[in-house]
């Protein structure tokens, strides 16, 4: 059955789960106005759960609401790009490094992440929400919910520029895992410095296959 019908799931959820894959897909350097009526018809439900998966997107940060004219997709640009993965790299070495020790439970669920992605490597668009599972659950590692709902807050532009990645070629598929993998296995020796070192790698590699330079 597909996931988006709507004998499986509300009409609200499957425009939702509908754009949020189509919005993810976009590419990052491009904007673009969304329009109620084409989203209606391309996700098989009505004006009215368009406009309220459009409400859950806007709180989400995936579009913004411009008056008289509709939801808006940003562009995300290099610099942005750049940024981003800044960021990230210090919240995400700032949470492995925060306990005496990385929590066992939490490396037993990040493997569990890396193996579901294995098993998604050839949809796009599911692999990376995993990655962001993968990343955000780090970062929670870490205790601190100031820094987990900033990394939270960068969920839309991290999901544009990760498919836009992972679809660089079948390459960086096969790069994210074994990058994943790298991190997890120094989480799992407890070096620190090891794990900084593979989240610091696996992020760069991220920005040469997005912007190449």
């Amino acid at each position: 059955m597909n996931q988006f019908s709507p004998a499986a799931q509300s009409a609200p959820e499957v425009a939702y789960q509908w754009m949020k894959s189509y919005i993810a897909a976009l590419p990052r350097d491009e904007e673009t106005f969304l329009n109620e009526a084409v989203l209606a018809q391309s996700t098989g439900t009505s004006r009215t759960p368009v406009r309220e998966a459009l409400l859950r997107l806007e709180a989400e940060g995936f579009v913004k609401r411009i008056p008289h004219k509709g939801a808006y997709v940003p562009l995300i640009s290099d610099p942005e790009v750049r940024a981003i993965l800044q960021a990230r790299a210090v919240i995400e070495k700032w949470a492995v490094s925060a306990q005496s020790s990385f929590p066992e439970s939490q490396i037993h669920l990040l493997q569990g992440i890396i193996d579901q992605q294995l098993e998604a490597a050839e949809d796009a668009a599911r692999f990376i929400e995993l990655d962001t599972e993968f990343h955000t659950s780090m970062v929670q590692a870490g205790g601190n919910p100031v820094l987990t709902d900033f990394y939270a807050s960068l969920r839309q532009r991290q999901l544009r520029i990760g498919v836009r990645a992972v679809t660089q070629g079948a390459d960086r598929t096969h790069d994210v895992l074994r990058e994943h993998q790298l991190i997890v296995d120094a989480l799992r020796k407890q070096s620190a410095e090891a794990a900084h070192e593979a989240i610091d790698a696996h992020l760069e590699s991220t920005r040469q296959t997005v912007i190449g330079y």
